[in-house]
This record gives structure tokens, sequence and C-alpha cells, in this order.
């Protein structure tokens, strides 16, 4: 039977039967320790393949190195996606497959911290410094999102006040120097003999330097207008053209990205994530500027 620590005096109580149960898709743990069995293997193979000449030493320490790392990062992935999430009007648990498991009750909650770069919802406890971390990989994450926010609204509405200026995360605008700067090596490296490959890369390295200059950078959100900026300029939507505010799910290239969705009258939905402030920040203070209670 499972059960809950209740508060940092040692009572438990048993996870409710009108708790709703929150899991990890079970393919994704298996992904994971399939990953780290193959990187087992690999790492062995090194090991046996490898001459004992004095170049190959430090490419088979670095080969080792970097499949042992990847190794324990996915196993620790596979031990991490067995755990699940419950939670209830009282309170919220997290139930790790071995161990004991985490309870914070609704009132004791002091922040909800949207990590949108790590892909998490990070609740703290106000009495002993718990915390909860609920990945956005969950299975019906949204309803789990709805739920915490429900609960939490006082906070929410709190943070809502906190800021009106949201920074976005470089990782984007980092991918896509690194692709650009990888583009523009293999040009370099083939000017001499080959012009039209040379020139051939440099025109594909503009995509992605264009692609920088319409990532979002900085929004603010003033009394009568949301304004987004951008490396390359900058766009002010005024509250009256907007039809709608949600905080929902957008699925990329594997990952789930929690994004405020921006319906507008005219043009197509504006997504804003990976802001460094996180989603729910942003979300919140959003629907306080466009609908002032």
């Amino acid at each position: 039977m499972l059960e809950a620590q209740e508060d940092v005096r040692g009572s438990v109580s048993v996870v409710p039967s009108d708790a709703l149960v929150f899991k990890f898709p079970p393919g994704m743990a298996w992904m994971m320790g399939g990953c780290s069995l193959l990187c087992c293997a690999l790492v062995v193979f090194v090991l046996v393949a490898f001459d004992s000449g004095h170049d190959s030493r430090a490419m088979e320490l670095l080969a080792v190195v970097g499949l042992g790392s990847f190794s324990a990062l996915t196993l620790q992935s596979f031990r991490r996606l067995r755990d699940s999430v419950a939670a209830n009007s009282d309170g919220i648990w997290y139930l790790p497959r071995n161990g004991e498991p985490t309870f914070i009750a609704w009132c004791n909650v002091a922040s909800v911290k949207a990590d949108d770069t790590q892909q998490r919802l990070v609740l703290c406890d106000a009495t002993s410094g718990r915390s909860i971390r609920l990945e956005y990989q969950l299975a019906n994450f949204g309803q789990l999102r709805e739920l915490v926010l429900c609960h939490t609204a006082a906070l929410t509405n709190l943070r809502a006040n906190a800021t009106n200026v949201f920074h976005r995360t470089w990782i984007n605008k980092a991918v896509s120097l690194f692709f650009a700067a990888f583009l523009l090596l293999f040009a370099w490296l083939s000017h001499q003999g080959q012009r039209g490959s040379s020139l051939f890369f440099i025109a594909f390295a503009c995509l992605p330097l264009l692609a920088i200059t319409q990532d979002p950078s900085r929004v603010e959100i003033t009394r009568e207008a949301l304004v987004i900026e951008y490396p390359g300029g900058k766009r002010t939507i005024p509250f009256g053209a907007i039809t709608r505010i949600a905080l929902d799910d957008v699925p990329m290239h594997g990952n789930v990205w929690a994004a405020v969705v921006i319906e507008r009258r005219q043009g197509k939905p504006i997504k804003l994530f990976r802001f460094c402030e996180g989603s729910v920040a942003l979300h919140d203070t959003l629907q306080s500027a466009w609908r002032p209670s």
C-alpha cells in the first residue's frame, strides 16, 4: 500500500482512492533502458576492438568516457521514468518506484515554477523545503498542470504582478549559430578546389542565421499591448487584436514544450516558449494584462 509523508513530524496517510495518477508512457522508460544497455555494449566493444597504439589510446579513452557518461544518464532517466505522480483536492504526491513518496499539501505550496529549459514544473513546500518536479513528458500532463494551477491560483495571481518583461533562453540561437558555423567551416575547407560547393554551403548557412532574426529575444507586456522583440526588429500586438490566450503543450522534435499560445483576429497564432521566467508566469501576466480583474 502506498504511503505519503504528510508533514515533517512523520505522520503518514494513504494516497486516497480519489487521487488521479499520472505516469510516464511505458515506451519511454524501456527506450532509455535500451539506450543504456546499447552504450554499455559499445563500451565493451571499444575496449576490445581498439589496438594498444599511443594514438588510439586517446580515442579509446574519449569514446569510453562519452559512451559511459551517456549510459549513466540514460540509466538514470530509465529509473526516473518509472515513477508516478498522484493528486487530489488535498495535495500532490510524488511516488518513486523505489524509496519514500513525497507529499505536499496545496495549502503548503510556496511556489510553482515552470522550468521550460529542463521541461518540468517545480513545486516547493513552504514548511519543509521539499520539492516535487513534474516532468512535461508525463502522460496527460496538461490535465495535471491545470489541476496544479487551479489549486495554486493565489500564488499565480501574485506572480502575475511580479514582472512584465520576459527573456527568451539562448538555446535556439546557440544551436542555429553552431549549425551556421559548421556550414561556414565546410565552405572554407572547400573554397579552394570546388567554388560551387563553397557557395552552396555559404548560402545554406544563411538559413539558420535568418532563423535567429525571427527568434524572439524579449517580451514586454504593457497596459495596451504585447511587444515581442527580435534580433531583427520588434512586433507590437494590441490587446484588442487578441482573441484567446492559452497555455498549451507543443510537441517538437520528440519533446514537449509548454507554450503560451496567442490567437489573434487576423494572422496565425503566436507561440511563445522557452522563456527564462517560465511559461506559467508569462501566461498569468498576459492574462492579467489582457483581461484585468
